[in-house]
């Protein structure tokens, strides 16, 4: 019995351990865009970009909208 555990012990720790191959991490591309618009024209580019792959990740004080996107 105490055979069998350690057994199992020892399989749960080497499955569990990480792969020696590493997923590469995503390259991005970043887009800045004066976001000072009305609102009417600020979702027609804001449905623009999104249309485009990007995905809005912040607006900054000055009316800057940045997107990013996986690098193509």
């Amino acid at each position: 019995m105490k055979k069998a555990f350690l057994n199992l012990v020892f399989a749960a720790v080497i499955f569990s351990a990480p792969s020696t191959v590493q997923a590469q991490s995503p390259k991005w591309e970043y887009l800045a865009v004066n976001a000072a618009l009305n609102n009417r024209n600020l979702e027609q580019m804001l449905d623009a970009r999104g249309a485009e792959g990007w995905e809005l990740v912040a607006f900054t004080r000055k009316d800057v909208a940045v997107f990013k996107r996986k690098a193509r």
